[in-house]
């Protein structure tokens, strides 16, 4: 030991009240914690929950809009078929054609075979 005064149950009182007071630092920094998380849950209740009527909206207008391609295309069956796509008039050589697939009028032309340019 270090001083003839000092005795081995002072330092045993020592280590106990050293114990003592790591767990009242932990008692005070685990209450520190829990009011931090309440704060955060109480500020997140204020906002309110999420706004999902623009989700409830979006899910009306597409069952709407597959019920409209469900009607046409029971109306196109009872007609004899799809109706063709609108067609387009190309710019660089005026023939119409599918928006869907190129021009086949410069396709011709590019490739040689006769077309109106």
């Amino acid at each position: 030991l270090a001083h003839p005064s000092v005795t081995a149950s002072t330092f045993a009182m020592g280590r106990e009240e050293s114990k003592e007071q790591a767990k009242e630092a932990g008692r005070e920094k685990e209450a520190v914690a829990t009011a931090k998380k309440a704060a955060q849950r109480d500020k997140q209740w204020e906002q309110g929950a999420k706004d999902t009527s623009q989700d409830t909206e979006a899910a009306a207008k597409a069952a709407t809009a597959a019920a409209r391609k469900a009607d046409a295309d029971t109306q196109a069956d009872k007609e004899g078929g799809k109706p063709l796509p609108m067609m387009k008039k190309c710019k660089e050589c005026g023939t119409k054609y599918n928006p869907k697939k190129p021009c086949q009028g410069c396709i011709d032309v590019m490739l040689g075979k006769k077309g109106k340019k």
